[in-house]
């Protein structure tokens, strides 16, 4: 497994997707909070540009004798496709549609600079 500078840790504000290339792959890195969030750059579904995507807290639902609820995780930020809105877990990179599911990589700050481990191993 590589790990590969991606830049500077004021090139990464707080919920903003950047699309950046590490071993030659097209990722999506976010800042949220104290933590970075890297997930593969294509959306699993049908290829479309997760960096050019939206964010948000994560959502759920459900359905209950009244209608639907929904509830919103603050702690848990998600990226929402920006061809179709499937949403993402950054964390996890689970899906709201069963089935799919994006990529994750481990990043983390070190000495001011943005770090990611890609690869096998």
């Amino acid at each position: 497994m590589s790990v590969i500078d991606i830049g500077a840790a004021e090139d990464f504000p707080d919920r903003t997707l950047r699309r950046v290339r590490a071993a030659g792959l097209e990722v999506a890195v976010c800042r949220w909070g104290a933590e970075l969030f890297a997930v593969r750059g294509r959306c699993p579904h049908q290829a479309a540009p997760l960096s050019e995507g939206f964010l948000q807290v994560a959502l759920s639902s459900r359905f209950t004798p009244d209608g639907v609820e929904v509830d919103a995780d603050a702690a848990e930020p998600a990226v929402l496709c920006p061809w179709h809105r499937w949403e993402f877990s950054l964390r996890s990179g689970e899906s709201a549609c069963p089935g799919y599911r994006v990529a994750t990589y481990p990043v983390h700050e070190h000495d001011g600079r943005v770090l990611i481990r890609v690869g096998r191993g």
